[in-house]
């Protein structure tokens, strides 16, 4: 089960000829309101920015996905919204902002109470037609609940690496039983969860409806957990990100002193980032003179402290955590400490037939030449080239690999700045394969 407001509205005709506005105009609508009302919870989302199909894509939490925004040229808008992986408080958050959007631009919102109504809105929650607080969290613990209950009987069968309602695309290496957004969690909790609604929450970082202290330090912590790479920022998006973090726990802190704060990992931001700004110093100074900075923490906050696996069109890369992660149309790149990997894939057939992994690589890795690097593991099959360049003064490695399997390839290019990181390189095209 999955919860998924499908909100859809007609858009008022305006205009001195009184006409339903067009795609772009209801969009453009649509774009100046979030970006000017919701300015305190979209992320990264410039104004006018579109996706390939010309609808907007706006998040509104670090552990949301990105909530859809289509029109048509009869004046129809439609919202997609995923709540599961944040919690009730940011269901409640989104029927609310859709509401005002209707109010305040002029949308109907389709809400199954009339019979002309060619597609009505839907939430299994019943909260954005109620508005009603407990409809929003009696949904999200019955999806809780039923969760739980699978990832106890996976564990029963001595399943590992289980995630539940983390970022899409990527696997973490962690100590426990499964892991969340907020980190991850023992059997012993599991057990503790599936009979106390209170504990099971406890992997939500918007679970009551107030933006309170609360609210703040889970949101620094999905971030500390997800999105923190450990290392000092590199270019706009990770300075960025450190200061947003820095601002909202020295704003937050003064609102409930007595919470958990993250010490030790908001100590560690600090001096990544390394700002001038004296009181958070003696603050974090006197956190740690007096202990608080163990906060009992089995280990330290962070996932991307370990590697993480990478998972695109159907295949799984294995990278070290601090490596950025850029999703492009119809590849996925990354970079790190002089080295940077693009990788791309695809299904694969030959007429109406799956193609073999061997014509994949007769057909595309044609063009390596004949000092190729054989790899063969179980049904994968991959060819590659290891080379240099030093025609602009710096010496790099390229390495040019090809990876399949029966029905799908993959195509992945690896630059290291420094040429004793061969083996590293060709590990990784060695560790392809399918997720």
């Amino acid at each position: 089960m999955s919860i998924t407001i499908h909100a859809v509205g007609q858009a008022s005709k305006r205009g001195p000829r009184r006409r339903v506005p067009t795609p772009d105009a209801l969009l453009t609508a649509v774009d100046e309101w979030l970006t000017v009302t919701e300015v305190d919870t979209i992320r990264g989302h410039p104004l006018g920015e579109r996706t390939a199909d010309g609808a907007i894509e706006a998040t509104f939490h670090p552990a949301a996905r990105p909530i859809r925004f289509e029109a048509t040229d009869t004046g129809r808008l439609s919202v997609t919204a995923l709540t599961v992986p944040v919690g009730p408080g940011y269901h409640t958050y989104v029927v609310g902002m859709l509401r005002r959007l209707g109010d305040e631009i002029g949308i109907a919102w389709a809400l199954g109470g009339d019979p002309a109504d060619e597609e009505p809105s839907t939430d299994p929650t019943g909260a954005f037609f109620s508005g009603n607080r407990a409809d929003a969290e009696r949904g999200h613990l019955t999806w809780l609940r039923s969760s739980l209950t699978a990832v106890r009987d996976a564990r029963r069968k001595r399943s590992d690496g289980l995630h539940l309602a983390t970022p899409p695309g990527i696997r973490y290496s962690f100590d426990g039983a499964v892991a969340t957004v907020l980190g991850p969690r023992d059997d012993d909790w599991i057990e503790r969860a599936l009979t106390d609604p209170r504990v099971a929450a406890d992997i939500w970082p918007w679970v009551a409806d107030a933006m309170d202290a609360r609210y703040h330090l889970a949101r620094v912590q999905t971030l500390l957990w997800n999105e923190v790479r450990w290392r000092p920022p590199v270019g706009d998006g990770e300075i960025a990100l450190l200061d947003d973090m820095l601002g909202t726990l020295r704003q937050a802190y003064p609102l409930e002193p007595s919470l958990a704060w993250p010490w030790a990992a908001w100590r560690e931001i600090f001096v990544l980032r390394g700002p001038n700004d004296p009181a958070t110093f003696q603050l974090l100074q006197r956190a740690t003179a007096d202990g608080s900075t163990a906060n009992g923490a089995a280990s330290p906050i962070g996932y991307r402290r370990r590697p993480v696996t990478i998972v695109h069109e159907g295949w799984s890369l294995e990278l070290p955590g601090p490596f950025t992660d850029e999703r492009r149309q119809d590849e996925w790149h990354g970079i790190d400490a002089g080295r940077s990997v693009t990788l791309a894939a695809t299904a694969t057939a030959s007429g109406d037939a799956p193609m073999s992994a061997e014509m994949f690589l007769r057909d595309f890795a044609a063009s390596l030449g004949r000092d190729v690097i054989e790899h063969e593991d179980g049904p994968i099959r991959g060819r590659a080239r290891l080379s240099s360049d030093d025609s602009t003064g710096v010496e790099v490695a390229t390495v040019e690999g090809y990876s399949a399997v029966r029905g799908s390839g993959a195509v992945i290019r690896i630059v290291i700045e420094d040429p004793a990181d061969w083996k590293w390189a060709l590990d990784t095209w060695r560790s392809l394969r399918p997720a």
